[in-house]
């Protein structure tokens, strides 16, 4: 059975309030977001951001923080669906931060599986994406 239009908006929450949370720098409330299991799955931006399972993800985001002072994403853009206890979604928005090399601004797409827990939908896929500089828009490639 496909979700209802409740519970999208119930992963629209989830996800709004995890980079709440991520923007606070509050690392136990932004891992509170993820199931804590060892299958789940994390890819970022940069070349080395492959995590899998619980610790190497909660690494990642503890690393996200201590380089950075400020963080700040918006969702601009969301879609939903989903089937059962399942629900995926994509997000964009700004981004920014600030670090030891000055302040970083991107436009930041994200994918996300949640699954439907006892403790409320739980994040158990993502993967963060910038859009390439130099692909205009109509292009399937940069520079063409």
């Amino acid at each position: 059975m496909d979700l209802s239009p409740h519970a999208i908006a119930e992963v629209r929450i989830t996800l709004d309030s995890f980079f709440e949370a991520y923007g606070r720098g509050d690392l136990d409330e932004v891992m509170s977001y993820f199931l804590e299991d060892q299958r789940i799955i994390g890819l970022g931006t940069g070349a080395d951001e492959r995590n899998l399972g619980w610790e190497e993800f909660r690494a990642q985001v503890e690393r996200d923080l201590l380089q950075s002072s400020s963080r700040q994403v918006t969702i601009d853009w969301f879609k939903g669906a989903g089937q059962g206890d399942v629900a995926w979604a994509v997000t964009e928005g700004p981004a920014s931060a600030v670090t030891d090399a000055g302040e970083f601004t991107a436009t930041l797409r994200m994918s996300f599986v949640l699954l439907r827990t006892g403790d409320g939908w739980k994040i158990v896929l993502s993967h963060g994406s910038v859009p390439l500089a130099g692909q205009e828009t109509g292009q399937s490639f940069p520079g063409e």
